[in-house]
């Protein structure tokens, strides 16, 4: 066989073999695009954060509920770099149903013709964006004016791929998926890398030449999910530590007044080194009675695991509450029992039912 017959033919196989590898590496890509976004949304939000254009509310980012129109109206100001200026002057506007607090910002988009809704007097304040009205708001921002609010949502994403504001991939899944915050969140920084419309710069060149673009500390779980949120799930880890701590006690003797393994446990002893183990408080609080002053009474329904449950009548005392032990679920509860010591019994029927009196929360859980 000649050389360059050998040469033609390796010449064809690699050509062959390229033009698969594009097609798998372009599918390969394209599938993991999608995982990309999905999961840029909380990427998005970050560095909007970072950047100071993005907030974080009571919820946090709360990225996945929807955006009505007043919340797209902050986030284009905001993605402008313009917030101060609004915050500072007055913007008016021909809208009657716009909220005071947010008047300026729509009136600021109304001055300089980002539109965001099809009605002549009435901004649709509280009513759900669509992503293709949003996406129109924000190619206006960049200078892009050749469509608005309203227009054929074909319309809309074709002029942003076009200005290379989106990639058709990534119009196809937001096209594909419930348009939320965190949709929102994942344009407006798309916008950022996008060049301005007769420009070479983009936005973020444009904004951080204008000192506008500020470099803040990483966002705290707080900003990101809400006081709530990070107060249920350390609440929740709180829990499963005061459950795993209690466990590893079983079958630890009984002895009154005892407050360690070494020496044996009473309920409310039990129960106080339990909850200090697991670092939910830093101290003792004696008798039932004292540990019940730190708890807050919860219903049966709302019980959770690592709650306090209480007896009482158990013995005759004066005092209110008699018996105490770690809520497990299911009517179950882990105890310093007299008879047994430390070990898991029922309180659905028989004995600990009789004597059953409440649940209770450790009041810095709650």
């Amino acid at each position: 066989m000649g050389s360059r017959r050998v040469i033609s033919l390796v010449l064809c196989f690699l050509l062959a073999f390229s033009c698969f590898a594009f097609g798998l590496s372009s599918a390969v890509f394209a599938e993991s695009t999608d995982i990309q976004i999905t999961d840029q949304y909380d990427i998005s939000a970050d560095r909007l954060y970072k950047y100071g254009l993005f907030k974080g509310g009571e919820e946090g980012y709360d990225l996945e509920s929807e955006s009505d129109r007043v919340q797209a109206a902050v986030m284009i100001v905001r993605l402008l770099g313009a917030e101060e200026d609004v915050l500072q002057n007055t913007y008016s506007h021909p809208y009657t149903d716009v909220p005071k607090w947010a008047s300026n910002y729509v009136g600021y988009l109304f001055q300089n013709d980002i539109i965001l809704t099809t009605e002549k007097d009435k901004f649709g304040s509280s009513e759900k964006i669509s992503a293709s009205d949003y996406t129109s708001g924000v190619l206006s921002a960049l200078g892009y004016h050749n469509v608005t609010a309203g227009d054929k949502t074909e319309a809309v994403y074709r002029a942003a791929t076009r200005s290379e504001l989106l990639t058709k991939n990534e119009v196809e899944l937001i096209k594909e998926t419930e348009f939320n915050r965190g949709t929102m969140v994942f344009i407006a920084e798309k916008a950022l890398n996008t060049k301005l419309k007769g420009e070479k710069v983009t936005l973020f060149e444009k904004l951080d030449e204008a000192k506008i673009i500020k470099d803040l500390p990483d966002p705290t779980d707080i900003i990101r999910y809400g006081k709530t949120a990070v107060k249920l799930a350390n609440a929740q880890k709180a829990a499963a530590n005061v459950i795993a701590q209690a466990k590893t006690n079983i079958g630890v003797r009984y002895r009154s007044g005892g407050k360690s393994p070494s020496t044996g446990f009473d309920c409310s002893g039990y129960v106080g080194y339990t909850l200090i183990q697991s670092g939910v408080w830093n101290r003792y609080y004696g008798s039932c009675d004292g540990v019940k002053s730190q708890c807050t009474t919860v219903s049966k329904a709302e019980a959770k695991p690592g709650d306090l449950v209480f007896f009482s009548g158990t013995y005759r005392t004066s005092r209110n509450y008699t018996h105490v032990g770690i809520y497990l679920g299911n009517d179950q509860f882990i105890h310093a029992s007299s008879s047994q010591g430390v070990t898991i019994s029922s309180f659905g029927s028989g004995y600990w039912a009789n004597h059953y009196s409440c649940i209770a929360r450790p009041t810095v859980l709650m």
